[in-house]
C-alpha cells in the first residue's frame, strides 16, 4: 500500500488533488490544517482503495502449518520461525513472547535457537528469557552443529530463530549468520521493523535481507509511538504479510494481532478485539 501525501491552503482543494490523483473512490487516511499567521497550510494523507484491499490481506495470512502431532500439515520435524532485522528491532524479546504467549503457540512444545553471538549481553538475554520458562535453548556458531542441534530439538512442535542485528555495511559478519540460517531451512522468516522507523527506511532494510528469504514482517516498539496513525506508515511499505505487533517489554502480555490495530490506525472500521489467534 502507498500512502500519499498532498499539499495545499484550500482543505476542498486538496481533497480534489487527492480525488483526482488516486481515484473516486480515495481513501483519506488522516487530515491536518495549520494556520501560520495568515497562512492557511493543508496536509492530507490518502491511499487507492485498491492498495487498502491488498493491505488487508496481506494482514490475514493464514495460521503457521505445524507438525501433524498439532493439527498441521504432516510434515517431520518442527515447524521453524525465523527472526531477522535490524539491531535494536526488539528480536530477542519478540522470541520469547512468541514462545510463550498463550494465544500463539498454545498448546505446543516450542524451542528456541539462537544465531545472536555477536552481540554483547545478547546469549546472556536468551539464557535468562530459556531458564525462567525451562524452554530449550540452543546457541549455533558454526554449520557443523546445525544436523546435532536439530536432533535435540526433534521433539518440539516449533523452533523460534533469533538472529543478529547487524550493519549492512558488517557484509562477512552477515554472510556468516545468513548462511546458517538458509542451511536451517526456516519454514517462515518475520522481518522485525520497529514501529519508530522512518517508512522511507522500510524498503532498503528489506533489500538488504532479501538473501534471508523473508516471507513475513512483524512491527515492535508501537509504544513509543507519539501517534500510533504511524504503523500504518510502516506497514504501507513492507508489503509482505503481518501477523503480530509488539508494542512493550512486558513478555509475553505485550503481543497482539496486527490486522485490528493497523487498520484502526486508518481509520478503517474494526471490531473491538484484537486478539491473536491461534496457529
Amino acid at each position: 500500500m502507498l500512502l500519499e501525501s498532498f499539499y495545499g491552503t484550500d482543505l476542498r482543494r486538496v481533497f480534489d488533488d487527492a480525488r483526482r490523483a488516486l481515484g473516486d473512490d480515495v481513501l483519506i487516511v488522516r487530515s491536518s490544517v495549520q494556520k501560520e499567521g495568515s497562512v492557511t497550510r493543508v496536509e492530507v494523507i490518502a491511499a487507492r482503495q485498491q492498495d487498502l484491499a491488498a493491505l488487508r490481506q496481506r494482514l490475514d495470512p493464514p495460521p503457521p502449518s505445524l507438525p501433524k502431532s498439532t493439527g498441521g500439515r504432516g510434515r517431520s520435524g518442527p515447524f521453524i520461525l525465523a527472526l531477522v532485522g535490524p539491531t535494536g528491532a526488539g528480536k530477542t524479546t519478540l522470541a520469547a513472547k512468541l514462545a510463550l504467549h498463550r494465544s500463539v503457540f498454545a498448546g505446543t512444545k516450542v524451542g528456541i535457537i539462537t544465531l545472536d553471538t555477536y552481540r554483547v549481553g545478547a546469549l546472556e538475554q536468551m539464557q535468562q528469557y530459556a531458564e525462567v520458562t525451562n524452554l530449550p535453548l540452543e546457541v549455533i556458531y558454526d554449520a557443523r552443529e546445525i544436523s546435532s542441534t536439530m536432533k535435540r530439538l526433534d521433539d518440539r512442535d516449533v523452533v523460534i530463530v533469533d538472529t543478529p542485528g547487524r550493519s549492512p555495511r558488517a557484509k562477512d559478519a552477515n554472510t556468516q549468520w545468513q548462511s546458517l540460517l538458509r542451511a536451517i531451512g526456516p519454514d517462515e522468516v518475520h522481518v522485525v521493523l520497529p514501529a519508530t522507523l522512518r517508512p522511507d527506511a522500510v524498503p532498503s532494510i528489506v533489500s538488504a535481507l532479501v538473501a534471508c528469504r523473508l516471507t513475513h514482517a512483524c512491527l515492535t516498539k508501537v509504544d513509543e509511538l507519539h501517534d500510533e496513525r504511524a504503523i500504518a506508515d510502516v506497514a504501507a511499505r513492507v508489503e509482505l504479510p503481518m501477523r503480530w505487533l509488539a508494542d512493550g517489554q512486558s513478555v509475553p502480555d505485550d503481543l497482539h494481532g496486527a490486522r485490528n490495530r493497523i487498520l484502526g490506525a486508518l481509520g478503517v472500521s474494526v471490531p473491538a478485539s484484537s486478539s491473536i489467534r491461534a496457529a
